[in-house]
């Protein structure tokens, strides 16, 4: 029970849970691969795959 309660404690704080959270890889709500930080709006080539795993700026939450 003790460490339910501790865990709870630091879930409830908006600001830790946000930090903890942050080590997890973001991944895509459609296809679930990992995406990465990269911020290109139009790729070299189509089948440049750093674009396509990065995240649509269009669609927060989604890979191109």
């Amino acid at each position: 029970m003790v460490n339910y309660m501790s865990v709870q404690k630091v879930f409830e704080c908006q600001d830790l849970r946000k930090h903890i959270l942050s080590f997890f890889p973001k991944r895509c709500l459609h296809c679930h691969k990992k995406m990465t930080n990269n911020k290109d709006m139009y790729p070299k080539f189509y089948w440049d795959k750093e674009w396509c795993y990065s995240e649509n700026m269009k669609m927060r939450g989604y890979c191109n």
